[in-house]
Parts: structure tokens; C-alpha cells; sequence
């Protein structure tokens, strides 16, 4: 076993907090409750809706400055808003009123010590806090598990390969995992996967025997093209994305690899809206989950959404910038009520490349504690620099820029050249979604390798 190290004192309680906060007292509670839900008829589904929209909207009203100061300047009551029809009768939230409004949309009455605060840059371009309840906490964890319960449940092995930071950026050798020791998970650090250091990451995940992998979808591929190079065979019972644009072609390759079904979930900071595949493959919007709403621009949809199940901060018509393609009534063979999504179009999180060969793709933290600083977005063209462009306030100062510079070097590489490069605006794409990384580099993909049956 290449297990032989123990795992961080320090990172052992974060792994029994984080699962405390997961797997507390209400998620059980709330995995019955979304099961039977998947169920329910469409006037079910709709009867199901309504009410916990009528018990946000009461509560949002009575507990939150924001709500009560809205209602009162359009001369309604909460008893107005009885269905998601209704919601046309308020506003949209954007991220920039919730950043200017922020304290005025927290209930005072519902905040305690067991709320987290999520903070992030998003695809938007702009900081931004958002406040969860514990309750709401569970409640997503059991949203994410309904679907993983198509393949497994909760305790088997899995290794995950995401964004976060495993071990520190500077490591130069092995483990690049910690071992969470209160799942059957390893956590295997994303930023650190090359080509010098991949023969390590197959071994150990040889020598695990994980069911499932948990990644997002460009470290997915990575992990593929390398077990293809390497010629080793390996079977997952399933393959859980998230976070990124999962292409065609990237999950063609992928299933093809580890000989299994990829299973995407489409989410957010804000959690204002899920997206999930079905055992059938399709993108199915997790109706209980919270109210969506699809607004028509040209041949896309963008998603706005309205809280459920987080009384503490709910968002209400919330916009998130991000989009959809649909096919209008369709429906699926997995016998799902749910509305179908052809394709989600809207997030386009690419990676940037260190000098050592790293791919990292969840970089936007590089802003997060740097003030001042409107939207910002990393650009790179040379794997031995990376600009960060950013449109800065009046008070930006020396010292926002070397506080920008220090956090990006910490995130991708003591080798890597930063250059900030103030602009007045950040040119969005042709669909007009911003791009928080745009990587300009000439990336070799090796996706037409034939797959192997060796192993070692």
C-alpha cells in the first residue's frame, strides 16, 4: 500500500467538520424527502413548489431588511407570491445588488454560528459572498446524493480530483493525496497532475481500488489521456463531474477510458439552481431543488433561480449569468417529471498551465481578499507567464496589486510570471457570458489515442 503516511492532524478535523456540516442531522431527513419527491406528479411536483416558495417569501419577508424594503416599495404583501407564476411580480437579483445589499439580505433571526459563508468570484467576473444555513447545507449534500445514488452510496471508495489545494504548491514529490479519514475517500490534488508525476497518481489510485471518481471534468480527461498513455485498463463504476462544461467529445473519451458512465450536476455558489443527468444520460433541472426560471435570449436560455430550502440568505430571482440550450417538450425514458436541458452552455471554465505542466482550472480564488478590484479575469498565452486583467476601483492601491500578485504565484507556481494589467472593461464572448480564464495556449490534445489493456 502507498498509504503509509498519516494523514494531517489539521486536515483530519476539517475532514470530520466538513462531514459533520454534510451529513448532519437533517440530511437523512432531507434524502427521504427528495426521493419521494422524484416521484411526485407534475401537480405534486407543483403543490411541493409552491409551498416552501410561500414559506420562503413569508419568512423573507418578516426576517429580511432587503425583502421588506422591496415589498414595501412595489405595495405588496408575501401573500401575493403564491406560485412561480407570481414571482413576475418582483424583480430580478443580480450578483451586483447582492454584493451592494449584502448585510440587508441575511436574516438576522436565522444567522448563528453554524452558517458558512461561500465566497467567490464565479464566471461573472465580481466578488461575491453568500451566506448558508446548516439546514441548507445538508439539504445540498442530499440534492448531489440522490443522483450519486444511481451508482453507489454514501462510505464507498472514491477518489476525488477537483480544485482544491491537497498539499502545498510547492511540493515537488509524493503523496499529492491525503486519505479523508471520515469517508472512504482520497482527496488527490488536481494542480499537481503531469507528466512527471502521473505514473504516481495511477499507481496509488491502483493501488486504493476507488468505485467512483469524483472530478471535474478537465482533470477527468487528464486522468484518462494518462491512463491511455500509460496503456493500464481501469473500471470505475461511475464518473461524477461538475463545476466545468463537460463537452461531448471530453465525456465520449472519458466513458470510453474507465469503461463506465460519467454523470454531470450543474450547480453554483450561489445554489440557486441544479442541473443533473439522469441514469439515462440526460440533463434533468432538479425541480425541488429550487424555482428556475429560463429567460429567452436568442437560441439560449439563462438561468435565474429562487431558493427553497435556505432561509438564512434566500435569493429570490436570482440571475446567474450562466446558460442553457433546451429542446421544448421533451421528455426522457427515465420516467422523471423534470424539465429537460439539451446542454449547458454557459460556463466555460478553462485551465492555465504553470512552467511545471500543472493544469489548474479553479483559479478565481486568486482575487478573493484583494479589494478594489471590480472583475478580473486570468489570461495566459505562455506557460511561464499569466496576466491578470483586471477593471479596479478608485481606491485600488500598490498594495491590492502586490497583495494580487502574491496570491497568484501561492495558487499556480513561485515560477510563474504575473503581470496585472489594469483595463477599462473585460470584453465578454459572443454569447455574452464572461470568461474568468482565457488560456490562449497551443494545448496538444492526445484524445485520439487508442485505449490499452495492460495495467501493472
Amino acid at each position: 500500500m502507498l498509504l503509509n503516511w498519516k494523514p494531517h492532524k489539521l486536515l483530519a478535523l476539517e475532514c470530520w467538520v466538513r462531514h459533520w456540516y454534510r451529513y448532519g442531522i437533517c440530511f437523512d431527513h432531507y434524502s427521504r424527502l427528495l426521493q419521494n419527491n422524484a416521484t411526485l406528479s407534475p401537480q405534486g411536483l407543483q403543490a411541493f413548489q409552491n409551498q416552501r416558495l410561500q414559506q420562503i417569501v413569508r419568512e423573507a419577508y418578516r426576517d429580511i431588511p432587503y425583502y421588506r424594503d422591496l415589498f414595501s416599495s412595489l405595495k405588496l404583501k408575501p401573500e401575493a407570491i403564491q406560485s412561480a407564476a407570481d414571482l413576475r411580480k418582483l424583480p430580478y437579483l443580480t450578483k451586483a445588488l447582492v454584493v451592494a445589499n449584502f448585510d440587508k439580505l441575511i436574516s438576522r433571526k436565522k444567522r448563528n454560528f453554524l452558517c458558512k459563508v461561500a465566497k467567490t468570484s464565479g464566471t461573472t467576473g465580481s466578488p461575491a459572498q453568500f451566506v448558508r444555513s446548516f439546514e441548507a447545507i445538508n439539504f445540498e449534500n442530499a440534492a448531489v446524493w440522490r443522483q450519486w445514488r444511481m451508482k453507489c452510496q454514501p462510505g464507498t471508495r472514491r477518489i476525488t480530483l477537483r480544485g482544491e489545494v491537497v498539499v502545498p504548491m510547492r511540493q515537488s514529490d509524493p503523496p499529492f493525496w491525503r486519505l479523508n479519514p471520515a469517508n472512504q475517500e482520497l482527496l488527490m490534488c488536481g494542480f499537481h497532475l503531469n507528466d512527471q508525476t502521473a505514473q504516481a497518481y495511477l499507481r496509488q489510485i491502483l493501488d486504493f481500488q476507488p468505485q467512483i471518481l469524483s472530478a471535474y471534468p478537465s482533470n477527468a480527461y487528464a486522468l484518462a489521456r494518462y491512463f491511455r498513455r500509460h496503456k493500464i485498463s481501469y473500471q470505475f463504476e461511475a464518473v461524477f463531474t461538475s463545476s466545468e462544461i463537460l463537452a461531448p467529445g471530453v465525456r465520449r473519451f472519458i466513458e470510453e477510458t474507465f469503461q463506465t458512465q460519467v454523470y454531470d450536476w450543474y450547480g453554483q455558489a450561489e445554489r440557486v439552481a441544479a442541473i443533473a443527468h439522469c441514469q439515462k444520460g440526460t440533463y434533468h433541472i432538479q425541480e425541488d431543488y429550487s424555482l428556475v426560471e429560463l429567460i429567452p435570449k436568442g437560441p439560449n436560455f439563462e438561468i435565474a433561480g429562487t431558493h427553497l430550502f435556505n432561509a438564512v440568505m434566500p435569493l429570490i430571482r436570482y440571475r446567474t449569468g450562466d446558460w442553457v440550450r433546451v429542446n421544448p417538450g421533451q421528455f426522457c425514458d427515465c420516467g422523471s417529471h423534470f424539465r429537460t436541458v439539451a446542454a449547458i452552455d454557459g460556463r466555460n471554465c478553462d485551465f492555465i498551465v504553470t512552467p511545471e505542466g500543472y493544469h489548474i482550472s479553479a483559479a478565481n480564488h486568486i482575487f478573493h481578499g484583494v479589494a478594489n478590484i471590480l472583475e478580473g479575469q486570468l489570461y495566459q498565452e505562455d506557460t511561464a507567464c499569466l496576466i491578470l486583467k483586471v477593471v479596479v476601483g478608485p481606491g485600488f492601491t500598490e498594495e491590492d496589486r502586490n497583495r494580487l500578485i502574491r496570491n497568484a504565484r501561492e495558487n499556480t507556481s513561485e515560477r510563474m510570471g504575473i503581470v496585472v494589467e489594469e483595463v477599462e472593461h473585460i470584453p465578454r464572448a459572443p454569447n455574452g457570458k464572461f470568461l474568468s480564464i482565457v488560456n490562449r495556449l497551443p494545448i496538444l490534445d492526445d484524445a485520439m489515442e487508442s485505449p490499452a489493456a495492460a495495467s501493472f
